[in-house]
């Protein structure tokens, strides 16, 4: 099983998350750098994966409503597609 590591220490807005998610994931080139796009994404992935957020103290404090949409999203990721499974560290 392929796993993917998002290190969050250093991201305090979506933007650099979305940034992050972009070097570590294979997403494709018109990704959206949005939930929506990165559910998108994750549903359709079709080889088992692991992806672990690391670090998530400072994106909690910065960024609390946004880390709370991202780990309801992934839930339902992880609901739809059984071959992903997504980790918070």
């Amino acid at each position: 099983m392929k796993t993917y590591s998002i290190d969050l220490n250093s991201v305090y807005n979506a933007d650099e998350l979305h940034s992050e998610i972009r070097e570590v994931l294979p997403v494709p080139e018109f990704y959206g750098n949005n939930l929506d796009a990165l559910h998108d994404v994750l549903t359709d992935f079709h080889e088992p994966c692991r992806i672990e957020f690391k670090n998530l103290t400072e994106a909690e404090i910065t960024m609390p409503k946004y880390i709370r949409s991202l780990k309801k999203m992934c839930e339902d990721v992880m609901k739809e597609n059984e071959k992903v499974e997504i980790v918070f560290e």
